[in-house]
Order: C-alpha cells, then structure tokens, then sequence
C-alpha cells in the first residue's frame, strides 16, 4: 500500500500551487481532481472562455435552493471541473485587493501573517508582471501577468466619462489603493491564458514524487483517532483509498465542506439528520457563504466600439488570422477590458469603495437575460466587493455524490441592496456622460421607466446573480470562535493532520475576483506548513 506524504484534494488553483510548492521541496504528492486535463487549445486563448460558460465540459453547474428573498429564483453556479481548475477557465483578471481586506483577516485571526503586508510578499513571489515591478509587484514569478492585449474603444469611452464624473484614472488596482477607473490586468503572457497547469505543473508534470489521479472524487476524508490518515475516492464506481501523512483539502468553497460533513466534521445537528457519525462538531462547517453578486445595466450602442460579431463569419477568420500570426487583436482579449472601484453613494469617498462597476462592450445576455438579443452594445455590472449577505452549504443527503444544497441567500441584507439601487442610479448616470454617451443609443434594461427605488428593487431581485467567487465557508479563526472551522494555520479544529487551503478559509471574502487571492494564499499556507515540519 503506497503513501503519500501529502494528498491535495482538488486540483484547482490552490491545489496546484500547494502540490507544485510541496513537489520542490522533495515531498511526494498526490493530487485528486474531478476534472481532467485541460486539452483544449480554445482555452489557452483570452477570449476563448466566453463560449466555454454555456454547457462546458470543463464546469459542473449546481442550482442553489429557491431563494425566498428573491421571489423563489434559483441561481446557477458553475465551478471548474478541470486541473488547474478557475485557472483554466475563468475571465484571467487578476486583481488582490484591498489591504484593509487583509489586514481584517490579520485582527479576526490574531495572527499577522494573514495581514496586507506579509500576504503581498507571497503575491511578488508568483507574479511575472509585464510592465509593473518595486515594491507591490513582482517580475520573476511563474505567473504572467499583463495588460489587456486589445482594448475596445468603447472601453476608452468609458474611462474618459468615468473621469470626467471625477474619478481619477488608477494605473495600477493591486497596489493597495483600488479607487479610481481604469485598465485591469490579467493572467495573460505572450498572448496565451497563464494558468497554474502550464506555469508550475507541466514543469514538474514528470516528477517521480508527483502523481495524479483524474476523474476522480473524493468522498471522505479517512480519520482514526481524531487524525487525518487518507481519503475515499470514487472514479467511475470504483471505491479505492488513497492514504497520506496530511491532507489538503482545495476543493472550494462549495465542496470542501461537503467533504468535511462526509467525513463527520460539522454540525452534529446535521451531520446526525443524515446518519453521519459525529467525529468533530464544528458548528461553521459550510456556514458563512459569501460571494460577490451582481446587476447588470444593458444599454445598446452605435456599431463599432465593442466586441459583437467579433467571433461571427469573416471577422472571426480576420481575428484569427491575426491571433495565430501575431498574438494580437481582439482574440487577447477577455472581453471586459477596464472597470472602476467606487463608493456609489460617493464617488469622492477614495477610502471606501464598496462596488467595482466593470464595464463590457457588448449587449451582455445569458440565462438570466435570455429575452435579450444580443447586439452593439455597453454592459455596465455593478458587483458589490463586501457585500454583507451571508449564505450556507449544507447537505442534501448522505451520499457523498449527491450535491450539496447551496443558499447565497444574495440580497438578504439591507445594505447591499441599498448599494445595488445606488449602483443602478450612477450607471444611468455613466451612460449620459460624455463621451461615452455619443455612442449610446438607448437604454435596454431596467429601462428608462424603471427610476423609483421600489422598482430598481424588484429589477435587483430579477436579476442578481453570482460573480462566481464563493468564498468563507470554512473560516478560519481564533479558539474562542464557536463558527471558526480553522486555525490560523489552516488547520481544521479537532483533527490532526487536516487542513484546508482554498478561498473557504476567508473569515470576510476579498474586494477582487478571487483567482489570483487563491494562489497567493495557497502559497502562504504551504510555507506556514513547511515551517511547521
């Protein structure tokens, strides 16, 4: 019987980054993932991704029980199911943060590693930044990191109106001070998506200490005497055990708590209702969900300045051509070129800004807006970077390969829906401000109509929706903290040799998409463990 000394459960960003960091330094390794690899040459290009969010076999999509406070919707989410995980198929914006994020996780953990200046060091570490280096960036890193390859001329339009409503023009939104619009960056180099497969594992992929084992689930964590000793996986029907010195759960927000309540870690209440012996209760098990969410502002515009029917008939073969030669044109680009980071109620607020307002140069439609055609156009999308709304993950039975039960119980509180209605007011606002408003040809939704604060409310509850970034549902925190699931060496309470080293780990989730925090924290955990041993 072989043994590992580590098992990463989850082939994600935070897995690979662990597994690549652990490989190193001579340990043997075994990672387990749902997905398989990642073969298709459509993903390594930026703009690749936009047709991979409909029906990809690279996502696995749940439904989150009907959400009463939205009038009975049920939100989709998708997750990667793939190596590499968000890495592989996610929009490639990089973004950190803001320090007081951080420095929060530092005060609720009593432990400043976790704070804004220990963390950045762990970000220079991964990061190959094309343009920006000193004190906040780094240039050596695995991690490329660039400027978009193409940007929209509406997307310039945009920022010049964003400026002249008197927000400064931010060349730079990872160095600690979001406030301001302008261009983000990207896990983009030399024209191709910089994701954590091509960038730490394929270097290593020959390794003999590294093995993987693909299309493959993890059920339960094995635990004898309150100590981690191995993993139950199913592939196909086939029941195998996997066993290991540690165990490092990087399955997400979504499944690592399900794996903690297979494993009888969480709520007794719960884990007894479905006949799963108790073996640590810990109350915070999949409780505290949180997840930036989103409105979308729909106006349609002149042709000529965004990114419709730049994958259609001739101009497609134009794009690509001009992609496969020169790794240039509107195929480096993600589609979503700039945003702006903003107080909604306060544009002059530089300390507080609650909203990153992206800015996308099409007539945005999916699922929710499906009766929207899609056509020339300027989606403007409010997403809330704090948002105060707290869901859960609990189970939906006892079989390990049923899914979980999700409520990001989105607009649950006063306060994001009050940022929501003010968000909708400015970007009508945005629209009518020059010289973004020469291109704008009229308003699609909520529409000119809908003004007063009652029914922008009712259009928020139609339309919120996920930003994909579930986040907190195994927090860590200190001793005396009933609902902290970890210690601030991410270690799970009660069990020896299980950790957790995903985005549920966050006690408060991050003001910035949450790929490039991932890596950043993986890498950080990997280090406090390696001082550990």
């Amino acid at each position: 019987m072989k043994s590992f000394d580590f098992i990463v459960v989850g082939g994600g960003t935070s897995g690979t980054v662990t597994a690549e960091k652990l490989i190193k330094n001579g340990y043997s390794v075994l990672i387990i993932e749902e997905g398989k690899k990642n073969n298709n040459p459509l993903l390594s290009m930026p703009a690749g991704w936009i047709p991979m969010l409909d029906g990809s076999p690279y996502l696995k999509f749940y439904k989150s029980i009907p959400q009463t406070q939205l009038n009975n919707r049920q939100h989709d989410i998708a997750q990667a199911k793939i190596l590499g995980g968000g890495s592989s198929v996610n929009g490639m914006v990089y973004m950190r943060g803001k320090p007081s994020d951080y420095n929060s996780w530092a005060e609720e953990t009593g432990d400043k590693r976790w704070g804004w200046n220990s963390l950045i060091e762990n970000y220079k570490r991964l990061e190959n930044n094309q343009r920006l280096a000193g004190n906040f960036h780094g240039t050596e890193g695995p991690i490329k990191v660039s400027d978009p390859g193409y940007v929209a001329k509406g997307s310039d339009l945009y920022i010049k109106a964003m400026q002249k409503l008197g927000l400064p023009y931010n060349r730079d939104f990872n160095d600690g001070d979001q406030y301001g619009v302008g261009l983000m960056q990207y896990t983009i180099g030399d024209g191709k998506r910089s994701d954590t497969v091509s960038a730490l594992i394929n270097p290593i992929i020959n390794d003999k200490n590294l093995q993987l084992k693909l299309n493959t689930i993890v059920t339960k964590v094995i635990i004898e005497n309150k100590k981690a000793i191995g993993v139950e996986t199913n592939s196909n029907g086939k029941i195998e055990k996997f066993y290991g010195q540690e165990i490092i759960l990087t399955s997400g927000a979504l499944i690592t708590p399900k794996i903690l309540m297979h494993s009888g870690i969480g709520e007794e209440k719960q884990l007894k209702k479905f006949g799963i012996e108790v073996i640590e209760n810990l109350n915070g098990v999949g409780k505290n969900l949180q997840d930036h969410h989103e409105v979308p502002f729909i106006s349609r515009a002149k042709a000529g300045y965004g990114y419709y029917k730049q994958n259609k008939g001739l101009r497609m073969l134009r794009n690509g051509i001009q992609y496969l030669l020169f790794k240039s044109g509107p195929v480096t680009s993600n589609g979503v070129d700039c945003c702006s980071f903003l107080n909604p109620e306060n544009l002059k607020d530089k300390n507080n800004p609650k909203v990153k307002l992206y800015c996308v140069q099409i007539m945005y439609s999916d699922r929710d807006t499906k009766d929207i055609k899609q056509d020339h156009g300027v989606t403007l999308t409010p997403c809330i970077m704090n948002p105060k709304s707290r869901g859960e993950v609990t189970l939906s039975s006892s079989d390990p390969l049923d899914l979980p039960n999700i409520n990001p119980n989105f607009l649950s509180h006063q306060e994001d829906i009050k940022t929501f209605v003010s968000s909708l007011k400015l970007a009508r606002e945005v629209i009518n401000t020059k010289p973004l408003s020469d291109i704008i040809l009229e308003e699609i939704l909520p529409g000119k109509d809908v003004r007063d604060d009652e029914s922008l409310i009712n259009y928020c509850k139609k339309m919120v929706k996920t930003n994909w970034h579930p986040v907190g549902t195994c927090k860590m925190g200190k001793d005396n903290d009933n609902m902290a699931v970890l210690n601030s060496n991410l270690q799970v309470r009660g069990i020896k040799n299980l950790r957790v080293f995903d985005v549920s780990m966050m006690p408060t989730i991050v003001a910035a998409n949450t790929n490039a925090p991932a890596m950043a924290i993986a890498d950080k955990a990997t280090d406090i463990m390696l001082e550990g041993r």
